[in-house]
């Protein structure tokens, strides 16, 4: 998949050639939309960039939540609360 550099916000991303092989296009530059800014710009893409992409963003890694260990009681209290709104 070539490598492309968005004109309007720099960002780089990876186009693959389905997508851009339906594209309008005049010889090597196809007018294809940055999955980024969402704008669309006249890029070559038989011609790829060297530099690394940086979109989509790698999202912060997720912290898990996990609950704190509930009692027996907690417990008996939390089965008897949720099966109130059983369907019977």
């Amino acid at each position: 998949m070539p490598r492309l550099k968005c004109k309007k916000c720099d960002n780089i991303f990876e186009q693959g050639l389905g997508g851009a092989a339906l594209a309008p296009h005049v010889g090597p530059l196809h007018y294809v939309k940055c999955p980024s800014c969402g704008k669309r710009s006249w890029l070559n893409i038989y011609s790829s960039v060297k530099d690394p992409v940086t979109w989509p963003q790698k999202e912060a890694k997720q912290q898990q939540v996990i609950p704190p260990e509930l009692t027996e009681e907690e417990l008996e209290k939390k089965r008897i609360e949720e099966s109130k709104y059983e369907k019977a």
